[in-house]
């Protein structure tokens, strides 16, 4: 049979006698002394020593991470296994009896944790402590192992992606370093209890984030080790702004493309001077790139040296959690990352590992300077301690099923790291699974934690207290709840000159769930300007906003061109003037501006824009600039260049007179100046002038007309913005659980209705007459015609219902009929034609119409004696209800419908 190899556990044996190393440690303890009278000694790592350049020499105080205390105490076990049922088991926070006592396998799971503490002690003395089981909110030692609750989340953001997963575990905990960084932990909730609590360390974070991650696919695991002080203590003033900057959008006009040149152009005048000097200047510069490339390099590798070397006392003993995922793991549901090597084949590549900060939520590289040492790591599998000789983290391989890295505390968990060795005389088939009967092992799959849980409420509240501060360096960053803020305000981000943050620079500002549809914000502190942007959906269709707190100073607003009526893109208002630019307009027009005086009564000058009508129109009539000069009383328009024209043709009118009431326009040639830029175009006539013209002047007075609206639009839009932003509203949508409790009211209400109503009318009977008794609902009797009109109509409708239905079953009666005698008729003809498959499925057919006709004809009968029941029920119902009032004599009716 196969058999499992545990190379690492040859020696021992399962049998634990406190006395067996009493020897070993009394040497240790001398040593110990030893080197304490001495004052110092170096810090060693790995197999004896570990890093032993790289660790620098510590006092031996200094080293142990309880002072005075030896090696083989800390972390210690508690064997007798105590339990705290008495204290817990009726408490107000109601504690399952899995926090507070101790099941045979918890028991059995932590003797093997102490057995392998006590060992590895004994083998490796001058190693940091392990953190194997710590007390629980109960007081009660579990191991780390089964505090990892792995749980799937139904929030689309906390199913898949580790970024959301992370960040949210940073947001929703508010973190609390250790009261002695040094020193292991003294505690280790449950995850269940962290998520109500909202607060914990760095090993109750990440113990929460590996569970999530774990959850929804991940293979995570948490790390025990050190890392850097600002880690530690989560100070992010050093680091700068680490997400991207969402900037405002501003339209832009973009610039006239160029029209691609002609076929044929000119050859340019060859270059005939001398660029020996730009070469050799060329020449000079990559040399002096070179040069300081180099000496980048060097001062790379001299500041990655220094890096190595302790920058405080505690710079190799600050203890810390982590989580790391290791792509590639041998138990991971993802896809395998493969590649393909020199020979051609696609191998799998080996695994690596991506570290997450569950302070933060950042995710980094295994090479990230934050983190120092890596002592063990686990999930709920099992529990490994790394053995590796490093110098830096990026060093470490994440190949936990090389016994020489990592050694493992439960050998052979999880099953997929289990690897088998085949004796001479055995073999193993393909796919062929060992017999778990065979493989005693101890695995770690007991979940003493409840299953996780997060509500909707505390899952959009999000931050502790609805809100999170974060300064780093030359910002500032807030976030806040969603409603949690009177004007829908998310989040904010302020931009500073100093990395102190003293001096505003920009401030950015997000919105969510507002009426006004506002989304973001722009504030630039130098020059007092605000910078809005907008959803669709506004009635005035803005898109964004850009004004100063001056309001003589220039404001623009851009709109959704396509969902306005005019077409307006952007509009630019400054004192005396207003411009306007449209997209898609059917006159082509694109460009207008608007100058009057201060006051804004008096226009001055209109100039209009428009785009050539087509690509091959060259019409005389085709207007590119328009301008009406009011006060000087001219109306000048330029048209686009005609075909082989070098200028434009220009006509200027200066406005006669206006008639008296009733009398046509007299038209003075003299008064108009006409330029033709080609001679060879047509000159126009009078009467084309003249209707030209009238043309301009009609358009003048709704130039006019568009001029007063447009101000009043504009002077609307201001007053709109200017309540918004006093007197800002929210919105939230119909389905919102948790605040739609006004409009789930009346939906209840309704629904309570409705019931109501349904059990109603299935109590009562059914009411034949209402519907003919509408056209008289507004009479209190009926007259004997109007009785015997609406008695007649109930039976005649009735009665029309029943010959229908008879009619209907007596037709489908006869077509299965005759579709029965002639499928008889062709199998008795062609009998002998027929193969036994064909002939045998006919008779089947044959049977299932005679079946038909059968259930047919036996429904028509029921119909008929159906029919004729109903008809005496509804008549005699009709003869008796107080509503029609018909007389009957002995019992009959005296005016019975024909």
């Amino acid at each position: 049979m196969p058999k499992v190899l545990f190379q690492k556990y040859k020696k021992v044996t399962s049998t634990i006698d406190p006395q067996r190393h009493a020897a070993k440690l009394k040497e240790i303890e001398e040593l110990h002394r030893s080197e304490q009278s001495d004052g110092r000694f170096e810090s060693e790592r790995g197999s004896e020593e570990f890093c032993e350049d790289d660790m620098g020499t510590y006092e031996e105080s200094e080293f142990s991470l309880s002072e005075g205390e030896p090696a083989l105490n800390i972390g210690k076990i508690d064997l007798s296994f105590p339990e705290t049922a008495d204290e817990y088991q009726n408490s107000p926070q109601c504690y399952p009896p899995s926090y507070y006592t101790l099941s045979p396998k918890e028991r059995l799971l932590l003797l093997y944790a102490e057995n392998f503490r006590k060992q590895f002690v004994l083998m490796y003395p001058k190693r940091r402590p392990m953190v194997l089981a710590l007390p629980n909110e109960c007081r009660v030692q579990k191991f780390v192992c089964t505090t990892i609750r792995p749980t799937a989340f139904v929030y689309p953001e906390l199913i898949s992606s580790i970024d959301e997963i992370s960040k949210f575990v940073a947001d929703f905990i508010q973190y609390e370093p250790l009261e002695n960084q040094v020193n292991l932990p003294n505690r280790l909730i449950s995850p269940d209890t962290l998520l109500r609590k909202r607060r914990g360390n760095s090993f109750e974070m990440a113990t929460l984030l590996a569970s999530m991650l774990i959850g929804a696919g991940h293979p995570a695991m948490v790390v025990s080790g050190v890392a850097r002080e600002e880690v530690v203590i989560n100070d992010q003033i050093g680091v700068p702004y680490p997400f991207p900057i969402l900037e405002v959008e501003t339209e832009e006009i973009k610039p006239a493309q160029e029209k691609p040149g002609q076929k044929y152009k000119i050859r340019g005048l060859p270059d005939l001077k001398s660029h020996l000097d730009e070469e050799m200047a060329e020449v000079h510069r990559q040399k002096a790139e070179q040069e300081k490339r180099i000496e980048e390099e060097l001062v790379r590798k001299q500041m990655e040296d220094l890096e190595l070397l302790a920058v405080d006392r505690y710079h190799y003993r600050r203890s810390h959690a982590w989580v790391v995922i290791i792509n590639n793991a041998p138990w991971s549901i993802k896809p395998r990352i493969t590649y393909t090597d020199v020979n051609g084949d696609v191998v799998e590549a080996p695994p690596t590992g991506v570290f997450i900060e569950p302070s933060t939520g950042f995710m980094c590289e295994t090479g990230c300077k934050e983190y120092v040492l890596v002592d063990t790591i686990w999930n709920q599998h099992n529990y490994y301690v790394n053995k590796q000789t490093y110098q830096r983290v990026g060093d470490i391989r994440w190949d936990l099923r090389d016994t020489n890295d990592w050694e493992h505390m439960l050998p052979g968990e999880p099953p997929e790291m289990r690897t088998y060795k085949v004796a001479s005389d055995e073999n193993i088939g393909a796919g062929e699974d060992p017999d778990v009967n065979d493989e005693k092992h101890l695995d770690a799959i007991c979940y003493w934690v409840n299953r996780l849980h997060i509500g909707l409420a505390d899952y959009e509240q999000r931050f502790p207290n609805s809100e999170k501060l974060v300064q780093y360096k030359g910002s500032i960053h807030e976030r806040y709840a969603p409603y949690s803020q009177r004007d829908g305000k998310v989040m904010q981000l302020t931009l500073f000159n100093d990395n102190e943050c003293t001096d505003p620079r920009v401030r950015y500002e997000y919105f969510e769930n507002r009426f006004d549809l506002m989304r973001h914000l722009k504030y630039t502190y130098a020059s007092d300007k605000y910078e809005e942007i907008f959803a669709k959906g506004r009635n005035d269709s803005l898109k964004s906003m850009e004004y100063y707190s001056d309001p003589t100073l220039e404001r623009k607003m851009s709109f959704y061109s396509s969902s306005r009526l005019d077409s307006l893109e952007f509009l630019v208002v400054t004192p005396g003037v207003t411009i306007l630019n449209y997209k898609g307009r059917c006159d082509k027009c694109w460009y207008k501006e608007f100058e009057f005086n201060i006051t804004g009564s008096v226009l001055k000058k209109v100039t209009e824009k428009f785009h050539r009508q087509s690509g091959s129109d060259v019409g005389k009539n085709d207007i590119a600039t328009r301008v009406f000069l009011f006060q000087q009383n001219k109306i000048i328009l330029k048209f686009h260049y005609t075909f082989g024209a070098l200028t434009a043709s220009t006509v200027e009118f200066t406005k006669p007179p206006k008639p008296d009431y009733g009398k046509e326009l007299i038209y003075d040639e003299k008064l108009t100046k006409i330029y033709k830029a080609n001679p060879l175009d047509p000159t126009r006539t009078n009467l084309e002038l003249y209707r030209l013209l009238r043309e301009q002047l009609q358009y003048e007075d709704q130039i006019r007309k568009q001029f007063e609206k447009m101000q009043e639009d504009i002077l609307n839009i201001f007053d709109m913005r200017k309540f918004e932003k006093t007197e800002p509203k929210l919105k939230f949508r119909i389905f919102d659980p948790l605040r739609n409790g006004a409009a789930r009211a009346i939906r209840m209400m309704q629904f309570a209705e409705e019931e109501e109503l349904k059990r109603e009318i299935a109590s009562k009977p059914a009411d034949f007459l209402a519907p003919y008794l509408v056209p008289y609902k507004h009479q209190e009797k009926l007259t004997s015609e109007q009785a015997l009109v609406a008695y007649n109509a109930c039976l005649n409708d009735l009665k029309s219902r029943f010959v229908s239905l008879l009619n209907n079953l007596q037709r489908n009666y006869e077509d299965l009929t005759c579709e029965s005698k002639s499928l008889n008729r062709f199998l008795n003809k062609f009998e002998n034609q027929f193969d036994n498959h064909d002939y045998k499925r006919l008779v089947q057919q044959s049977k299932e119409l005679e079946l038909n006709k059968r259930m047919v004809q036996q429904r028509l009968t029921l119909t008929h004696e159906e029919s004729q029941k109903k008809y005496e029920e509804v008549k005699s119902a009709l003869l008796k209800d107080p509503r029609l009032n018909i007389k009957t004599n002995d019992g009959r009716n005296s005016e019975e419908p024909k």
